[in-house]
């Protein structure tokens, strides 16, 4: 197996899990959505925008080896507005990776330091940390939560 399936198939299985949390978080209104939690990064808005600001500055590094500025969640009023920036995103990252190599995947980047495998892998391991912290916020709204193990991704579930 080519090292590109592997990484095709993180990358498919955060889009996937993704999109299992957007459905959780329909049922809450924007201000619950905005209202401050007292761990990490605070409310969901902060989690998801702080998600899609680390992947577009690892993807932009990655195209360009710049890095932009944060995505400031101040910015993101409503789930919906956050949602469009996340999914572009999101489809960013996986376009990118849909044009990739294993021969590129190999490459070391001036200024990164790592292999473009393991900044995707950083990428998706990021994303599945902060899912671990929306969930249990989406748990204490009392909203419908699942376990992200890749398997269930893997087992089409």
């Amino acid at each position: 197996m080519e090292a590109i399936t592997i990484i095709k198939s993180l990358v498919a299985y955060n889009a996937d899990f993704d999109q299992r949390i957007w459905q959780s978080i329909e049922g809450l209104s924007d201000e619950q959505f905005c209202a401050d939690y007292p761990y990490s990064h605070g409310s969901l808005r902060n989690h998801l925008v702080h998600v899609a600001s680390v992947e577009r500055g690892w993807l932009t590094g990655l195209q360009t080896g710049q890095r932009p500025p944060h995505l400031d969640p101040a910015e993101y009023t409503t789930i919906s507005s956050v949602r469009e920036v996340f999914n572009d995103i999101r489809g960013q990252v996986t376009s990118y990776v849909e044009q990739l190599n294993d021969a590129q995947l190999a490459e070391v980047l001036p200024g990164i330091n790592l292999a473009r495998w393991q900044v995707l892998l950083q990428i998706t391991n990021h994303a599945t940390d902060h899912r671990a912290q929306i969930l249990r916020i989406l748990h204490d709204y009392g909203q419908k939560t699942f376990d992200q193990d890749i398997v269930q991704h893997f087992w089409g579930r």
